[in-house]
């Protein structure tokens, strides 16, 4: 397929070559695609059409990476729950046969700790996969390292209350208190863990489940922003915030939070070239979430 521009000519690749690297029009690396998508319980939209749909609009961003959030199958037709071992249930097992769809080889799976496993679909090669998860974390997260960067996929705690109260009251409102604790572990187990300490190219990303207080000023009553002030230490660069300064885009369909991020460490940072919320006919119906693509040059 032949590979499509992020903006058309990179939307006159001068428009953020004061943002971005001051020699972009001049550079000749490959850009990679890098497409991050909450695809709500496994696509269930498309799951009785074959995914038709689904992977025609993927065939049509042409990413290289997707990091995808709600990858298991567990609703039948009517939305009843389906067991984890029914037959039914397409997804997680059979992503490698949907990603090859779409042109992607290689499929890595996160913890499969409940119905909401993330995942990463990519072009190329895995240098490393390392699926975590643990009684810390909710959904399980996933590290994995393509083409020299390392990519540290999540998805937290969506609730007011915490991961221990779930099968309890569910009213202790310490849903913070659960995500506060899954960052830090994340953190530990990743960007943060002596066994990668020379490692410089990373990416976080996926649903957070927590708004930044950099959309504060588009809140009206106070929120919580704990959960990204301690992201933010680690990983300076915020995609969306780096290209389009000052503006709120929500990353959910109901247009009134952004909680879906991309996060890079500096020297990542460094190499991207944009990065927007996609947001067009299947998008707004598709899920409940809107997905965000970001393009940088290659470190290859």
């Amino acid at each position: 397929m032949k590979r499509k521009l992020f903006f058309a000519s990179w939307v006159a690749c001068a428009l953020f070559a004061a943002i971005a690297a001051p020699s972009c029009i001049t550079r000749t690396e490959t850009p990679l695609r890098l497409l991050q998508y909450n695809i709500a319980d496994g696509m269930w939209y498309d799951q009785f059409d074959g995914y038709d749909r689904f992977v025609a609009w993927m065939q049509q961003q042409d990413c290289d990476i997707a990091a995808l959030c709600e990858t298991a199958t567990h609703w039948d037709r009517e939305q009843h729950k389906l067991l984890r071992d029914d037959p039914a249930r397409y997804l997680p097992d059979s992503l490698p046969q949907l990603a090859a769809r779409w042109g992607h080889e290689y499929v890595a799976v996160g913890a499969f700790q409940d119905n909401y496993p993330v995942a990463v679909s990519s072009r190329y090669p895995f240098e490393l996969v390392r699926p975590l998860g643990g009684e810390e974390l909710s959904h399980g997260a996933l590290h994995v390292k393509i083409r020299g960067v390392n990519y540290v996929v999540l998805h937290l705690w969506p609730q007011p209350y915490s991961l221990q109260d779930k099968d309890k009251t569910r009213s202790d409102g310490l849903g913070d208190s659960t995500r506060r604790v899954e960052i830090r572990t994340i953190l530990e187990r990743t960007l943060r863990n002596p066994e990668f300490r020379n490692e410089r190219y990373w990416v976080m990303l996926g649903d957070f489940n927590t708004v930044s207080p950099v959309d504060s000023a588009y809140y009206a009553s106070p929120r919580n922003y704990e959960i990204h002030t301690i992201v933010r230490e680690a990983y300076p660069c915020d995609v969306i915030e780096r290209f389009h300064p000052g503006t709120f885009i929500p990353s959910i369909n109901r247009n009134d939070r952004r909680i879906d991020f991309t996060y890079c460490s500096e020297a990542m940072g460094e190499r991207l070239l944009g990065a927007e919320t996609l947001d067009d006919d299947f998008t707004r119906v598709a899920s409940d979430h809107k997905p965000t693509m970001v393009v940088f040059r290659d470190i290859r």
